[in-house]
């Protein structure tokens, strides 16, 4: 496969894909802009996170409106994913039963049950972040960090793990590359270095444990991934990064 070196062109496919920020012009299919996710995805923290690092309110209404700003910005790309999974993902169904439900639109109990408790989690998640770091521009570190971290995991997942059937998921899982891969590593070095050393064991160590146990997961229940199944690791990756970050020194 020929590499493309239009870097610029691939930030932007990147954000084209990850968020509602209107590109203008042709950019590059999903797994040439990959490797850039975890920038964008840093922006997107580093971006919603303007209100709870510059504004003087309540933590908990500055956290809701950072999480606001993060479902405006993405479109609630990933909540979605999160939502079809839950729905689809039950014990006793059947694989072809599991995509039917997952690709159809409607959400039902399962999957709003688990996006209001992903969205609790994260609300809470950043509203301790906020308690626990004073500097506005730690905050902002943190948050951008935390949400590249979790686009780290969804190309670990991609490079990892092939795909269960054509569409959005096969884009990353079979067209992987050394560069994706080293780009994801780098970035997660990056993000770690800038915010904090000491908690680099521990973060990631957590998400590559969350990425085998989901991987392990749709493997028996799939055969392997979606691209909602990219959307619901992000979740849980994001969540698990806001916890790390807010847990008492």
């Amino acid at each position: 496969m020929a590499f493309n070196w239009n870097l610029p062109l691939r930030f932007l496919g990147a954000v084209q894909f990850l968020t509602l920020v209107p590109v203008s012009r042709s950019t590059v299919p999903v797994h040439e802009s990959a490797p850039f996710f975890p920038l964008v995805g840093a922006l997107i923290g580093a971006a919603s996170a303007i209100p709870m690092a510059w504004l003087s309110l309540p933590g908990g209404i500055e956290a809701a409106l950072v999480l606001m700003l993060q479902l405006w910005i993405t479109g609630m790309l990933h909540e979605d994913g999160l939502a079809d999974i839950a729905d689809g993902v039950r014990a006793g169904r059947t694989r072809e039963k599991i995509f039917e439900i997952i690709k159809d639109s409607r959400v039902g109990s399962f999957g709003a049950s688990a996006l209001c408790v992903g969205l609790l989690l994260r609300w809470q998640g950043l509203e301790a972040v906020g308690n626990q770091f004073t500097s506005p521009w730690l905050v902002m570190g943190v948050l951008a960090a935390s949400e590249g971290l979790s686009r780290c995991a969804i190309l670990w997942l991609g490079m990892t793990t092939p795909a269960a059937k054509p569409g959005m998921g096969a884009y990353l899982s079979e067209n992987r590359s050394a560069f994706t891969l080293l780009a994801s590593i780098v970035w997660a070095a990056i993000f770690l270095g800038v915010v904090s050393l000491q908690l680099i064991p521990w973060m990631i160590g957590g998400l590559v444990l969350l990425v085998l146990l989901a991987r392990h997961y749709f493997m028996l229940r799939l055969g392997g991934v979606v691209g909602d199944c990219f959307g619901a690791l992000q979740q849980a990756s994001v969540i698990y990064c806001l916890m790390v970050f807010a847990w008492p020194k």
